[in-house]
């Protein structure tokens, strides 16, 4: 018998990360360029993203598209570690600058994961 919580829907996980980084509807929806009544559809499951929303998705939250698809638990709490607090002032040109510091950041972690899996091979 499997022990294992079930993955969240697509608009659940976005909803989840959404509100784990303080950011409002309007906020996400700005960022996106998108109606902010698009974004509840989305989040609620009736209606789902283009993926040029999810690409802008995956780049603000610091994880590529297939981890929105198909969220894990290391995923999630790497994010958690990156979450940004005081968003209420955020406009979307700064959500702009955190998701390129993210996708850095992101990148920066899978080349240290890849030299370590290399080395362990060599070694």
């Amino acid at each position: 018998m499997s022990t294992q919580v079930p993955s969240p829907s697509l608009g659940a996980t976005i909803k989840q990360l959404r509100e784990g980084n303080g950011l409002t509807q309007q906020q996400l929806a700005d960022y996106l360029e998108i109606n902010r009544v698009v974004l509840a559809y989305i989040e609620s499951g009736e209606r789902k993203p283009q993926l040029h929303v999810l690409e802008k998705l995956a780049s603000l939250f610091g994880l590529e598209v297939a981890d929105l698809l198909a969220p894990d638990v290391d995923t999630q709490n790497l994010n958690a570690a990156f979450a940004f607090r005081s968003a209420g002032s955020l406009q979307p040109e700064h959500l702009a600058h955190i998701a390129s510091f993210r996708r850095i950041v992101s990148n920066y972690l899978k080349m240290k994961r890849l030299e370590q899996a290399q080395s362990t091979h060599e070694g």
